[in-house]
């Protein structure tokens, strides 16, 4: 269970002491409650868990007896001691432990057959395991109105709270948002926020998770379900590079809630979830799923079946012409294993090409020693360049505030500010001089350090990448690349790059382009994909929602989603982990995966395997990166790939001039502003529009006012955007949000995602 911290019973500086009568050992300092689990015997908790920090001994659950100390001790604050003699089951500790339950339970409503959190809820579990078997209370129970709101997606009833302070230390020490506080005390505390408002955060719906009653429940899952209705499945979330470990709850087909596993990944997230991850699976119904396939025919769109679908699509893959294939950042690793096997067979001489970062001239940074995610929580000094983590791989600000509350110093770099700035010392460095600022930073000396780096931002400055490489190979430093795409690492592993498609449809090279959860149409370079696309004969999209490429296809093809398919994701940190379907795909749809294999097998050329897991142990075969990997191995916690090359030819040793005149453009995605969170309603009172961000300096001199709007031009592309004036943000830019559905901000951008610099007016 997440509850208790892992022990490693096999470390040096092992402790001898008995527990109910055994001789056991366990390392020194480790707490009493842990070294039991970890030993087979289960003391009960409530208010404590590790990941909070220090034991706070709030609920008096854990209570044992400990042979030569007064009354009885609570096993979470007591460290094991040489030659102590505990136990856990004798008469007074059961007398102790009984009488804590009898009181919790004084006033906690007897509603479990409708308590949302009945079936798994550790107070029903404990009473049964721990407590007496009847109470002598009589008296009537409290109650209150219920439920409360404390947020759009978190319900509260006020009068099952045990006073844990589970929640509340959540907010207060590990998100750090300061909102949640126990208000009034002893019978009268209750949980609430510090202003009166919604509770409102990127990490949230935590405190769901880590209550040990039904006291705080999710609003959208409310009276969905019981555990018996249910099928949990462990799986990946699919909305950032970080490899965020989920569990699926599957009913009648459909994800009904995403939690966090029961046993965390303390390599990856410890347990923790971003509020995206938790609730952006609502979009997987969404108006613009594809649940039916469509053909074109002179200018009529008509439904067909999925194999009338795919034959279609072979037939006009099959003509003979020049075909091209694009494959999106959200395709799996079997997904683009075989695209590239069907341009190498079926399809000689197809060009393919993944979207995405470019990637080039990175090598320099992507050869320096990895690290994972949990190593920065043992940090000495935490270095990142770039990004905005907290908005983009949120987990990663977790870990860093974690690694700050350890005594970790935090030195942020980059041109936008962010919300880990104030963590530690914040250097602001000019758009598109992250090199001359990263070669002007003085670090501590530290024991160890971990460099976080921005994917986009270094690949658009490759001598920064340069620069950083170096301070990590003298410092003998590791690494966490922050990835921009949720599979780049994945797709690279399999050499696919950056590659000629677009250049080549612009010179009217090809006559069928094959897409595979890919819209080049709905991101940078928009226009000039737009015009290149144009002259192309057909078009063939095999995608789960809607969009403009799918809008203007021959045939299209819908695709599973990351909730609905094998498969396997490499996150940032090059950690291979597998997606497993936690709901069914629509009738009219088949994994990405699937349908190659149908589309090989009608073009003549049949794989030797159909399934993800022979897919990916061909690929594990073809690729030196996957090397021994197949998905026992991955197995559930996830296993290395080998470093990755960059697999763009086209590297970039220098700065890249930005085009354009004007000001130069920084861009950012919001975490609650992208087309997940958008089509998800339970996040609907926290979605974020697209803006454009302006110094009250830079807006005076343009003449554009706060809540005013703007037209932003660049060589690319134009947009209209509404314009806050924000004092953190510093003068001589222009910070626009990306990845918001329609927005356009994409279209000022290349199709490099290179520097670019806007002009701004009035619209």
């Amino acid at each position: 269970m997440a509850d208790y911290a892992p022990v490693d019973l096999t470390a040096e500086g092992q402790v001898e002491f008995e527990l109910n009568g055994r001789r056991v050992s366990a390392p020194a300092g480790t707490m009493l409650v842990d070294a039991a689990y970890a030993l087979g015997v289960e003391v009960p908790i409530f208010c404590y868990e590790p990941r909070l920090g220090a034991p706070i001994g709030a609920c008096r659950m854990c209570l044992v007896e400990i042979e030569g100390m007064r009354g009885l001790q609570t096993a979470c604050s007591t460290p094991v001691q040489p030659d102590m003699v505990v136990r856990t089951n004798s008469d007074i500790a059961k007398d102790g432990q009984d009488g804590v339950l009898e009181f919790l339970l004084e006033n906690h409503p007897l509603d479990c057959p409708v308590c949302d959190k009945g079936g798994e809820c550790p107070l029903q579990d404990r009473t049964f395991r721990f407590g007496p078997g009847r109470t002598r209370f009589v008296e009537a129970k409290r109650h209150f109105p219920k439920p409360l709101d404390l947020s759009s997606v978190i319900a509260l009833d006020r009068e099952r709270c045990i006073s844990c302070y589970r929640c509340v230390r959540f907010s207060q020490d590990v998100a750090e948002d300061k909102a949640l506080v126990m208000q009034e005390r002893g019978a009268a505390a209750e949980i609430a926020t510090l202003t009166g408002d919604q509770y409102e955060g990127r990490f949230t719906g935590n405190v769901i998770d880590i209550c040990p009653v039904g006291a705080l429940t999710s609003i959208p899952y409310r009276f969905t379900a019981r555990p018996w209705d249910v099928t949990n499945t462990p799986s990946i979330c699919g909305h950032d590079a970080t490899g965020t470990n989920v569990e699926l709850t599957l009913r009648e087909g459909h994800v009904a809630r995403v939690t966090a596993r029961p046993e965390p990944n303390y390599a990856v997230e410890e347990g923790w979830l971003s509020d995206l991850s938790r609730f952006a699976y609502e979009g997987n119904r969404a108006p613009d799923r594809l649940t039916a396939p469509l053909i074109r025919d002179d200018g009529r769109v008509k439904e067909a079946s999925l194999d009338d679908a795919v034959d279609a699509a072979a037939l006009v893959l099959g003509r003979g012409g020049r075909v091209g294939i694009l494959v999106g950042p959200t395709a799996t690793v079997e997904e683009g294993f075989l695209a590239q096997e069907l341009a190498r067979t079926a399809l000689g001489g197809a060009r393919i090409q993944r979207l995405g970062i470019p990637g080039a001239g990175l090598d320099a940074i992507r050869s320096q020693p990895r690290a994972e995610l949990g190593d920065i929580d043992g940090a000495g000094l935490v270095v990142i360049v770039g990004g905005d983590p907290p908005n983009q791989q949120s987990i990663v600000e977790l870990r860093v505030r974690k690694a700050r509350r350890r005594g970790a110093a935090v030195i942020t770099v980059g041109p936008r500010p962010h919300a880990l700035e104030p963590v530690g010392t914040a250097v602001r460095s000019e758009p598109g001089r992250l090199a001359a600022a990263i070669a002007a930073l003085d670090l501590p000396e530290a024991a160890s350090t971990i460099v976080l780096w921005d994917e986009a931002d270094l690949a658009a400055e490759p001598d920064a990448a340069g620069a950083l490489a170096r301070i990590v190979g003298d410092r003998g430093a590791s690494q966490i690349e922050l990835g921009a795409d949720v599979n780049g690492a994945g797709l690279r592993a399999l050499g696919l790059g950056a590659g000629d498609v677009l250049e080549a449809a612009a010179a009217g090279e090809i006559d069928t382009l094959l897409t595979i959860h890919a819209d080049p149409l709905d991101g940078p370079g928009a226009a000039d994909w737009g015009w290149a696309l144009g002259r192309v004969r057909a078009r063939i999209a095999i995608a789960a929602y809607a969009s403009a490429v799918t809008d203007a296809s021959t045939v299209v093809i819908p695709a599973a989603t990351h909730y609905e398919t094998d498969g396997v994701y490499v996150s940032m940190t090059g950690r291979a982990q597998r997606l497993r379907p936690g709901a069914t795909a629509p009738a009219g749809a088949a994994p990405g995966w699937e349908l190659l294999i149908a589309l090989a097998h009608r073009l003549g050329a049949p794989p030797p395997y159909r399934s993800a897991a022979r897919a990916f142990a061909a690929a594990a075969a073809a690729r030196p990166a996957l090397a021994g990997l197949d998905y026992d191995v991955i197995g559930v916690l996830g296993a290395p790939v080998a470093a990755v090359t960059p697999v763009s030819p086209n590297g970039v040793n220098g700065p890249r001039e930005a085009a354009g005149t004007g000001l130069p453009l920084v861009t950012t995605t919001r975490i609650f502003g992208n087309a997940a969170a958008h089509r998800s309603e339970a996040l609907a009172s926290v979605r974020t529009g697209a803006e454009l961000v302006l110094n009250p300096a830079e807006g005076e001199r343009l003449g554009i006012a706060d809540g005013a709007r703007a037209r932003l031009r660049s060589p690319h592309g134009e947009c209209i955007l509404a314009v806050r004036l924000a004092a953190d943000h510093p003068a001589g830019a222009a910070f626009a949000t990306t990845g918001v559905p329609g927005a356009g901000v994409e279209r000022l951008l290349p199709a490099d995602r290179g520097p670019v610099n806007v002009e701004i007016e009035a619209p």
